[in-house]
C-alpha cells in the first residue's frame, strides 16, 4: 500500500508540479540545462505514458528503497500513468539551486513548483517531497 501511495505522490508532484524547496538563488548554467532536459524527459514520459522512462527519472536510491528495483517500479507506475490521463506540459519559468536541491518554478498553474535532487552528480525527481535536513511531511503523511 505504501508503494502505491509513494508512486501517486511522486506522479502528483511531477504531473501537477507542486513541491517545496530552497529560497537561495545560486543557479549555474550547466545545472539549469540539466534540469531543463530532465523536465523535457518528464513531459515526454507523461505524454507517452512511458513508465520505464518515468522510473529512470526518479531518484535511483528512492526507487531501490521503495520498489527494490526498476522492474517493479515500472510495473506499478504503468497503471498509475494510465489512470492519470492526459497531462499538460510543464514549462520552466525559473530555477533556483542550493547545493543538491533545485526548486523549479513553472509557468501557469498558479505558480506551481517542484523540487529536484542531485544524486551521484545527476538530477532526478525525488520520490515524495521530504528532505533529509527538514521536518517536511513525507509521502505517507507522517512528519519526516
Amino acid at each position: 500500500m505504501f508503494r502505491k501511495v509513494a508512486i501517486c505522490a511522486v506522479i502528483a508532484t511531477s504531473l501537477l508540479a507542486v513541491g517545496c524547496g530552497s529560497s537561495e538563488d545560486s543557479t549555474s548554467e550547466e545545472d539549469s540545462q540539466e534540469i531543463t532536459e530532465l523536465v523535457d524527459r518528464l513531459n515526454d514520459a507523461a505524454r507517452e505514458k512511458d513508465a520505464s522512462e518515468y522510473c529512470l527519472i526518479m531518484q535511483p536510491s528512492a526507487v531501490e528503497e521503495t520498489f527494490h528495483g526498476i522492474d517493479r517500479c515500472v510495473k506499478e507506475t504503468e497503471a498509475i500513468l494510465e489512470a492519470a490521463g492526459e497531462q499538460p506540459a510543464l514549462t520552466i519559468e525559473q530555477v533556483e539551486i542550493d547545493g543538491d536541491v533545485a526548486l523549479v518554478q513553472f509557468e501557469g498553474s498558479a505558480g506551481s513548483e517542484a523540487r529536484f535532487v542531485r544524486e551521484d552528480g545527476q538530477w532526478y525527481l525525488p520520490l515524495g517531497n521530504e528532505t533529509e535536513d527538514s521536518g517536511t511531511t513525507g509521502t505517507d503523511g507522517s512528519e519526516g
